[in-house]
C-alpha cells in the first residue's frame, strides 16, 4: 500500500493528534487533485481497527471540539478500512461528488467509539468522590483539498449563437442593496464580463434600485424578489415595444461571488447572471433543469453553469447522486413582461 501511495505522488504529512492518546498522521491525499483523478484518504495511526472516520466538508467551520461542521448536506463522514497494521484508508469511489465536482473542500480524521481524557488516559471512569478529568475526542487537524478543472474546459467565451441569440442593449449597474458577500467591485467586474458573453453593453454604476419601472434599464440586487426566486429579468413594454429592461437579484440569498466555485451552501452569482442576462439578450424560453444550458429553469446551492463543460447540477446524473439534496431545494430563475399604458 505504501508503494502505491508513493507512486501517485502522495506526500507524507505528519500532524499530532488533538488531545489524543492515539497518533493521527495524514499520509494522503495531496492538497490538490484534478477532477476525476483517483482519491484516497490515508491515516497512519495506532488507533484500533475500524475506529478512524474521515470527515469531509464544503467549508472550514468547526465546532468547539475542533470537528468540522456546517449546514446539513455540506459534510459527510466515511469510515476508513484497515489497509496495514498502522494504516487506515478510504478510497473514494468514482461516482462521489469529491471526484466529480471541482471546488474547495476541507477534511480531517477522527477516532470514533472512545473518548480520551486530556491527561492521556481513556475515559473509563473515576474514583468515587474524585473530579472527572476533562475528555476530548481524538480529532486530527483540518486540511484543505482542492479539486481542479482543466483551464481548457472552463467557460469564458461568447454564448451566442450556440445557446441563444446575441443581444445589443445597454444597462446600468446598481450598487444598491449589495449583500454582505458581494463587493461592489466584484459585482461590476462579474456583471460586465458576463454581459459581454451575450453581446450586451453594461454601462456606468448607479444607486437606482433594480426591478423598478423608472425609465432606466438597471441590473442589481433587490429586497423585493420573493423567496424561492433567485432573480427576475423584467421587460417593460409600451405599444408592443420594450422600452426598459431590469434585472433584479434577490438580495437575501447566500451568494457565492467567485471567482472560485460556490460552496455547497452558496448560490453561484455568475450562473444566475448568465441566465438572467440571457433573457435580457432576447432569449426568453427556459430549458428544463439539468439541460446543458445557461437558461436552465432552476439552480440549487452549490450548483453552477458557466460553460458547456464547466457545470455542476446535483442529482442530474449518476455521478451527481451525492449532492441530490441541492436538486430538492433548487430555486427559480424568472423572466416576466409588464405592459405599461
Amino acid at each position: 500500500m505504501r508503494s502505491v501511495l508513493a507512486a501517485v505522488g502522495l506526500a507524507l504529512l505528519t500532524f499530532p493528534a488533538s488531545a489524543s492518546a492515539y497518533e493521527l498522521n495524514y499520509e494522503a491525499p495531496s492538497a490538490s487533485i484534478a477532477r476525476g483523478a483517483p482519491l484516497t484518504f490515508a491515516v497512519r495511526t495506532d488507533a484500533p481497527e475500524g475506529s478512524i472516520v474521515v470527515r469531509v466538508s464544503g467549508n472550514d467551520h468547526v465546532d468547539a471540539s475542533g470537528l468540522l461542521t456546517g449546514p446539513e448536506g455540506t459534510w459527510l463522514d466515511q469510515p476508513a478500512t484497515q489497509a496495514l497494521a498502522d494504516l487506515q484508508v478510504w478510497s473514494v469511489p468514482n461516482a462521489s461528488i469529491l471526484r466529480q465536482r471541482p471546488g474547495r473542500y476541507f477534511w480531517q480524521a477522527y477516532v470514533t467509539g472512545e473518548s480520551v481524557t486530556t491527561d492521556g488516559t481513556t475515559g473509563a471512569g473515576t474514583t468515587e468522590g474524585a473530579a472527572a478529568p476533562a475528555t476530548a475526542q481524538p480529532i486530527g487537524p483540518v486540511q484543505q483539498l482542492t479539486v481542479t478543472l482543466p483551464a481548457t474546459e472552463r467557460g469564458r467565451g461568447s454564448l451566442y449563437p450556440k445557446f441563444g441569440k446575441k443581444g445589443s442593449r445597454g444597462f446600468l449597474l446598481s450598487t444598491a442593496n449589495l449583500p454582505a458577500t458581494v463587493s461592489a467591485n466584484r459585482f461590476k467586474t462579474l456583471t460586465r464580463n458576463t454581459a459581454k458573453r451575450w453581446g450586451l453593453k453594461p454601462g456606468k454604476t448607479t444607486k437606482l434600485v433594480a426591478g423598478v419601472q423608472d425609465g432606466r434599464s438597471v441590473a442589481g440586487f433587490s429586497a423585493d424578489v420573493p423567496s424561492g426566486t433567485l432573480g427576475v429579468q423584467t421587460d417593460y413594454m409600451r405599444n408592443g415595444q420594450v422600452f426598459e429592461q431590469d434585472l433584479a437579484l434577490r438580495a437575501g440569498e447566500n451568494w457565492g461571488a467567485g471567482p472560485g466555485y460556490p460552496g455547497l451552501d452558496e448560490i453561484d452569482l455568475e450562473s444566475v447572471l448568465l441566465h438572467e442576462l440571457g433573457h435580457m439578450a432576447g432569449n426568453k424560453k427556459h430549458r428544463s433543469r439539468c439541460a446543458n444550458s445557461p437558461l436552465d429553469e432552476a439552480l440549487g446551492a452549490g450548483e453552477w453553469w458557466r460553460g458547456a463543460r464547466d457545470k455542476w447540477f446535483g442529482g442530474c446524473s449518476a455521478t451527481a447522486s451525492a449532492s441530490a439534496a441541492s436538486a430538492l431545494t433548487a430555486k427559480k430563475l424568472a423572466h416576466r413582461v409588464i405592459t405599461v399604458d
